[in-house]
């Protein structure tokens, strides 16, 4: 089954609405080895990996929640 990884994440001190994106983290395209429950049981490391080293989200930012979406998922823009 294809996977997709989707993180909400959230400006540091920002109250206002519209202070939160949805970004792709992975799917089974990138990472061929995932499945839906090793996204639901081992997202986190994999998830903090990418923040360190993205190259906007990794300062400012934080993971207010992800999820593991069955198939391909498309952004709908603010979450």
């Amino acid at each position: 089954m294809f996977v997709t990884v989707v993180a909400v994440l959230c400006r540091l001190g920002a109250a206002a609405s519209g202070s939160c994106v949805e970004e792709i983290v992975t799917d089974s395209n990138m990472t061929p080895e995932i499945s839906m429950m090793q996204c639901a049981t081992g997202a986190q490391a994999g998830l903090a990996k990418w923040m360190d080293e993205h190259p906007i989200y990794h300062v400012n930012w934080r993971i207010e929640r992800y999820k593991c979406v069955p198939g391909h998922y498309e952004i709908k823009g603010h979450a």
